[in-house]
């Protein structure tokens, strides 16, 4: 054209000279050499190096990866074209002999959008005449496990796969399977198959690949067309895909594994539409939606034991995008599932033996724990699930047990599940029906021990697989729950793991929870509760509970809640049986986590037990039994445990309390030790328990000298109580029965170092009983300042019991006692004050048991004038010295004043009225019979306490000793013949005088002594002249002493004279009648010499 121009111009026409420019620019001839030697060293690379290299990658990637050999015949690649053709693949068996696998030509077409994404973008991709040959060499395994353990063995990439593929078609293909144990094959022919892309980044290629799946399996035609619109944004292409009715039972049998189950039915059925779908700007996605239904489910072990029984298990799916990992569930519904789980007595779990153990691997073993897997979505908007039953057995020795739900209905609204962010968030749940039991089998301690002993030096896998560990993930689930409802349920508990079952039911049972959430520091959930609690019962609660960490406040209310159950946890442990008692409280429970572990928090409010009783579990007696035991105002802390309570009030109760013969009280022993036999409450012991010193100074060694809880009761109110009271200690025992006790006890606190108030009233057989003053047995150290006493007791009921003890019986009296206990630094100081008014025995009793002692005499010695016996007992002594008893102290104390009674009378009446141990007898001068001031004393004291005890008699014997009366009484002849010679002369004078009276003036005692002296017989002695001669006074009286004649019975005579004396004086001046005093014979000399008067008492 440009040269036609000129021409007709007539214009001279320039030479051309394309490429003359070249010739005057340098640079622009160098760089067109540099294109030309880049392009051609593209070309060379692209044309023939990057064949070989892709061919030997393929080769030792499989040769490395799978431990098989594989081969490439060809590989072509156009650089320009940007394709890439492989020809004659093979992998070999594992023999390396047979081909496992053939591909006869593989054609891809890679993208420019590859270097966008730096990542694979695959245009177009068809594989020619693939061909596979599978085997069932065995039962469950196949040729190509090695390759399935080679892949597992491979580590997790750290970063998720970034491709996209797109136009897939697969034409052509075979699969040969060859079932050699069943001597069956299979053949799936003509495979073509359709892929519109996979993708995981997103492109712009255009589709032309519709979706399709046809095939002939063996020898029967199979196809299934889809639709692709590739002009449509976004592009799409959509497969239908149903399956009607369809048997899985038949290919149990080729899973690569063996499962240790039996299917026995199982169907399925599908109606899905698999979308492929490229939005713009995005990956591509394969979306399914539709429905899925297993039916008729049944699995069992290989015994034929039931597993899993399913009616119909239907999943309908809205977008479930396999490739971008998000499933969006419309419903799940579950319908008529049954479920049955073992474990047997060697503790393994019927579910481990369902499938066998995955051969660890030293790959998975070791893969990094922070790969970043593709996180998974899953929402669910309705889930229901209706008449569902679950047992559970467990047949292990140390724990059996069986648990069953029957008609169990649940429905889940909007579910929500981020693998991701590891978060869970659930609308709401509720369940209107469900029947739950539970029964705990009797465990076999022995067979347990032995089992544990056996399992421990080589551990299983399965034991393995039981150990439950806690580890430490990144972070944990974060579970939210709208609002959990329940409504209907029932649950039961039977515990057989002890002589009695122990059975809890609860039912009807209602629960509501709002706002649940286990994320760290999330508001607490807002809870309701109500229930039926062993028929009778009521349990409500309400208030806020919290999941991490845990915390609740709640408010709860427990109204006539059976407490039998709890008999069957204790009752190896405590030797009573609960017949009958329930609990009713209301207040407030506040409990949490500390940062160590520990459970803190505590309970505020009121209590009461209830209709209490209990008898004695050997005899069946009554033991304990109240009618209310309420707590007002209650405060019970834990971690550290404390206890505090406005007030406790205890209505209408009994109980039968027993001292043994060792001191021991029948409280203590409600609780049993380990290695302690089991005793009787109630029904008493009358010799003691044996135990070792060795024992009990371990049991003492052991006393744990930790300071008390702290606990405080403001104040303590008793009404209408009855205790009956049997004390085996004291010697003779003695029962009593203490009636209407009522009072208070104010201000009980283990930190009140005053101590707390006592008032308590009552009654012993009708008689009034008081006891007053302070005690606080919470403290460490005991502190007691007690004063009781009892009035007017009738003893008559009393007869049989002393009639047995004394040896006679009562025929009336009344007994009165004042007690003073007092304990300071550890020191006892104790008061007993005992009163017997108008004791009066009965008849003797013939009993062997029976004291020997004379009771009669002791009480006639102790009794007053008014029929009273007034005793004090003062106690004392350290409560840190082992051998120091209150009991026996005062035992021994009793002994002794009964003892002393009947020993030392005399001392126990001068004890009480003067003169001591010295009234036994009245000294007398040697020879004479006349009572003296001091002897004048005696008698004083002795007639009081005759008066003051009109039941004593009292014998008198004179005692005279020879040694010192007999010359007493020769001198005392002397003076009787002056003074009888005396009352002569007076009475020649006519005066009346008594010889035993009259008195001898001194300055006439010489001459009335020598008419006596004249008077004798004697040879006397005389003078030169044969006349008696003149003797001085004491001459006189030394010769009458000398010859005067003393025989026995001037010496019984004197020991009657000083009787007869001390009796007239007794009788005359003391006033103690006649017929109480008695002369008994005189006694002459022996081991007690003296001359004196002997009481004795009877």
């Amino acid at each position: 054209m440009h040269i036609l121009v000129h021409i007709m111009l007539k214009i001279p026409v320039p030479r051309f000279r394309p490429f003359s420019w070249l010739a005057t620019h340098r640079r622009v001839r160098l760089g067109l050499a540099a294109a030309i030697i880049v392009f051609s060293l593209y070309s060379v690379f692209g044309f023939l190096v990057l064949p070989y290299i892709i061919r030997s990658q393929i080769e030792n990637a499989a040769s490395d990866k799978l431990q098989r050999t594989a081969t490439v015949d060809a590989v072509k690649v156009n650089p320009f074209a940007w394709t890439i053709a492989m020809q004659g693949m093979k992998l070999m068996a594992q023999d390396g002999k047979s081909v496992f696998a053939s591909i006869e030509d593989i054609h891809l077409n890679l993208s420019s959008e590859s270097l966008v994404h730096l990542a694979p973008v695959i245009e177009t991709l068809r594989v020619s005449t693939p061909t596979v040959h599978l085997a069932r060499t065995d039962a469950h395994r196949y040729n190509f496990d090695d390759i399935l353990e080679a892949l597992a063995r491979q580590p997790a990439s750290e970063e998720p796969a970034r491709f996209a593929i797109n136009n897939i078609r697969i034409e052509r293909g075979r699969i040969e399977f060859e079932d050699r144990p069943a001597k069956a094959k299979h053949v799936v022919a003509d495979l073509q198959l359709g892929v519109p892309f996979i993708s995981s980044l997103p492109s712009h290629v255009q589709i032309h690949v519709e979706p399709l799946i046809s095939a002939t399996i063996n020898n029967t035609p199979v196809r299934i067309e889809g639709k692709a619109r590739p002009f449509a944004i976004p592009r799409d292409a959509v497969i239908d895909l149903r399956l009607d009715d369809l048997d899985l039972t038949r290919f149990i049998e080729y899973l690569p594994v063996k499962p240790n189950i039996k299917v026995p039915s199982a169907r399925l059925q599908v109606n899905l539409s698999a979308s492929f779908v490229q939005p713009e700007g995005k990956p591509a996605a394969l979306v399914l939606n539709g429905s899925t239904v297993l039916k008729s489910l049944q699995i069992t072990e290989p015994d034929g034991k039931p597993v899993l029984k399913l009616q119909e298990l239907k999943v309908d799916l809205l977008d479930a995008s396999v490739l971008g990992n998000r499933f969006d569930i419309a419903r799940v519904a579950l319908r008529g599932a049954q479920a049955e789980a073992r474990r047997g007595p060697d503790g393994k779990a019927s579910w481990q033996r369902l499938m066998p153990a995955a051969a660890a691997s030293p790959a998975t073993s070791t893969r990094k724990a922070t790969s970043r897997q593709a996180g998974t979505q899953v929402s669910i908007d309705e889930v229901d699930i209706q008449d569902v039953s679950l047992r559970y057995s467990d047949a292990q020795p140390s724990r059996p047990m069986q648990a069953e739900v029957d008609k169990f209905n649940v429905s889940v609204r909007k579910v929500s599940i981020d693998t991701e962010k590891k978060l869970v968030s659930v609308a709401e749940v509720r369940s209107d029906s469900a029947n739950v039991l539970m029964r705990l089998d009797k465990a076999t301690k022995a067979a347990a021990t032995t089992q544990t002993a056996q399992a421990n030096p080589a551990r299983t896998p399965e034991d393995k697989a039981l150990t439950i560990t806690t580890p430490r993930p990144e972070k944990n689930y974060a579970v939210t729950i709208g609002r959990v409802r329940i409504d209907n349920w029932s649950t039961r508990l039977e515990d057989r793991n002890h002589a009695e079952p122990a059975v809890t039911s609860v039912s009807p049972l209602a629960l509501s929870l709002q706002g649940i959430s286990t994320a760290t520091d999330a508001a607490p959930a807002q809870i309701d509760v109500k229930a039926g609690v062993n028929k009778g019962g009521q349990l409500s609660a309400s208030g806020k509970i919290g999941f991490m960490p845990f915390v609740s406040t709640l408010a709860i209310d427990l109204k006539a809640v059976d407490l039998l159950p709890v008999q069957r946890y204790v009752t190896d442990r405590i030797n009573l049986r609960l017949t009958r008692a329930n609990l009713t409280t209301s207040g407030k429970l506040q409990l949490s986590t500390r940062k160590d572990g520990a459970l803190a928090g505590g309970y505020q409010g009121d209590a009461t037990i209830a209709n209490l009783a209990t008898v004695d579990k050997l005899s069946g007696n009554e033991f304990l039994r109240w009618k209310s035991l309420a707590v007002g105002g209650m405060d019970v802390q834990l971690a550290p445990f404390s206890f505090k309570a406005n007030q406790v009030a205890l209505n209408d109760f009994f109980a039968r309390v027993i001292i043994d013969p060792s001191g021991r009280i029948n409280l203590q022993d409600i609780v049993r030790g380990d290695a302690e036999a089991q005793p009787s409450l109630t029904v008493s012991r009358t010799t003691k328990p044996a135990v070792s010193g060795t024992t009990a100074a371990q049991t003492a060694d052991q006393k744990p000298k930790t300071a008390p809880p702290p606990i405080a009761i403001g104040k303590l109110t008793l009404q209408g109580g009855r205790v009956r009271f049997t004390d085996n200690f004291i010697r003779p025992n003695y029962t009593a029965t203490l009636s209407s006790l009522g009072g208070t006890v104010t201000d009980l606190s283990s930190n009140n170092a005053a101590g707390a108030r006592v008032d308590l009233r009552g009654e012993v057989s009708n008689a009034p009983l008081s006891v007053t003053g302070r005690i606080n047995p919470l403290r460490g150290d005991l502190l007691l300042d007690i004063q009781a006493n009892v009035r007017g007791m009738e003893l008559a009921p009393l007869s049989a019991y002393s009639g047995r003890h004394i040896g006679y019986g009562i025929e009336k009296g009344k007994l009165s006692f004042e007690v003073a206990y007092k304990v300071e630094a550890r020191q006892l100081t104790a008061h007993n004050r005992l009163i017997l008014e108008q004791l009066t025995f009965g008849d003797k009793v013939d009993s062997p048991s029976a004291t020997k002692l004379p009771v009669q005499f002791a009480v006639a010695l102790l009794r007053d004038r008014n029929g009273v016996i007034d005793v004090n007992l003062p106690i004392g002594g350290s409560l840190d010295d082992p051998q120091f008893s209150i009991g026996a102290i005062l035992v021994k104390v009793i002994g002794n004043v009964i003892l002393k009674a009947v020993t030392q009378p005399f001392a126990l009446l001068g004890a009480a009225f003067g003169g001591g141990e010295q009234l036994s007898a009245m000294d007398f001068e040697p020879g004479r019979a006349l009572i003296s001031g001091s002897a004048e004393e005696k008698l004083k004291s002795l007639a009081k306490a005759l008066n003051e005890r009109p039941g004593l008699k009292l014998d008198i014997a004179g005692r005279v000793d020879p040694d010192s009366d007999t010359p007493a009484l020769k001198k005392v002849s002397v003076e009787r013949k002056v003074r009888s010679l005396k009352a002569r002369d007076l009475a020649t004078r006519g005066e009346t005088a008594n010889p035993g009276s009259v008195v001898v003036q001194p300055g006439e005692y010489r001459d009335l002594l020598t008419r006596a002296y004249r008077d004798e017989n004697f040879a006397k002695p005389r003078n030169v002249l044969g006349l008696p001669k003149s003797l001085s006074t004491e001459e006189m009286e030394q010769l009458m002493i000398a010859n005067a004649e003393i025989d026995n019975d001037d010496l019984l005579a004197l020991g009657n004279q000083r009787a007869q004396a001390a009796k007239n004086w007794l009788q005359k001046t003391g006033q103690v009648p006649a017929e109480r005093i008695f002369i008994v014979a005189p006694k002459i000399g022996g081991e007690r010499k003296g001359s004196r008067a002997d009481f004795s008492l009877r």
